[in-house]
């Protein structure tokens, strides 16, 4: 592969920087499987790590890659064979928004994205910046403005401090987000607010505040990653939406939102589960993440957007046919 000199996007450090690596990617991958990759995949290299190192990296990277979206295309059957999606509509969903955020890996030195806890805000008029996930530092959302007045967005990738490639935290769930269940950046910059604005204390979508709407969208894309690899949490539910009571309030309140989605037959499921949900072996996962596939698609315009969307916007475009 080509690698260049350049700058790292949300800091401006001197890098190496490997293009296009999602092509590299497809030709090592078993056939077809390439269409279930973000579409863009950039690696940032600080200059001190070595060039072996790196070369390890990809052929690992295509290593798991194999076998993660294996994972993925057998799950994803899984939802027709319960009645739930067509093939096409699974496929749509998996592949159909492939581009919309491209995906920056970050070989960092000493793991991490680059920034001080100092550094992790959005600036006012500053014209680029990381903000990381509040529970996993080393990964994110990254920005940087354009000349001609846009935002251009990223997820964000690297590994954690001081420690080795997690492959299954790093590569398989970044990879997912990055591909069909992207990270909105007002997700991120919202996250203390998140962290504080249960769904489980709104009655009703007009109590709906900026930061409830910005939990309920990242809650969206976490389910639809767990849903599609099969991956479960450490909470009380089993899922991203650590309490029962609160993932009942999530459907409640997305059955209002977009009630021909299928979020009362996701609610069902739900009084089907005694304390929690096997996300690897039960059946309700798939019921609940079934509307939550099909609402994803219709938040796309909404990822690049520092701020939520306020509620009759956000209600006008799950309701919307495209």
């Amino acid at each position: 592969m080509n690698v260049r000199e350049a700058s790292l996007p949300w800091t401006g450090v001197p890098v190496r920087v490997m293009d296009n690596l999602q092509d590299h990617l497809r030709r090592y991958l078993p056939e077809g499987h390439g269409a279930y990759l973000p579409r863009s995949i950039t690696l940032f290299i600080d200059p001190e790590v070595e060039e072996k190192k790196v070369q390890e990296f990809l052929e690992q990277m295509v290593s798991w890659l194999t076998q993660e979206l294996d994972i993925r295309l057998r799950r994803s059957r899984m939802f027709v064979q319960h009645g739930l999606l067509s093939a096409a509509e699974i496929d749509a969903f998996l592949t159909g928004r492939t581009g919309t955020q491209p995906w920056a890996i970050y070989y960092s030195a000493h793991g991490g994205l680059g920034l001080s806890d100092g550094e992790l805000k959005m600036a006012a008029g500053a014209d680029h910046g990381v903000i990381p996930c509040s529970s996993m530092r080393n990964h994110g959302v990254a920005w940087a403005r354009s000349n001609h007045g846009g935002t251009r967005v990223w997820l964000a990738t690297a590994r954690k401090e001081r420690e080795e490639w997690d492959w299954d935290s790093d590569i398989g769930h970044e990879s997912a987000h990055a591909a069909f269940a992207q990270v909105p950046l007002f997700t991120q910059l919202l996250a203390d607010a998140i962290d504080e604005s249960s769904l489980s204390q709104v009655n009703g979508i007009h109590q709906m505040s900026p930061a409830n709407i910005a939990r309920m969208t990242y809650f969206y894309s976490e389910i639809a990653v767990v849903a599609i690899r099969g991956e479960n949490r450490q909470t009380p539910s089993g899922l991203p939406v650590a309490e029962m009571q609160e993932l009942g309030q999530l459907l409640e309140l997305s059955n209002e939102l977009l009630p021909e989605a299928g979020f009362q037959e996701a609610m069902t499921a739900y009084m089907r589960c005694h304390g929690s949900i096997d996300v690897g072996t039960s059946r309700e996962i798939y019921d609940i993440a079934t509307p939550i596939i099909r609402a994803i698609p219709r938040l796309t315009r909404f990822v690049n957007a520092g701020e939520p969307p306020d509620i009759s916007t956000f209600r006008k475009a799950l309701q919307s046919l495209t």
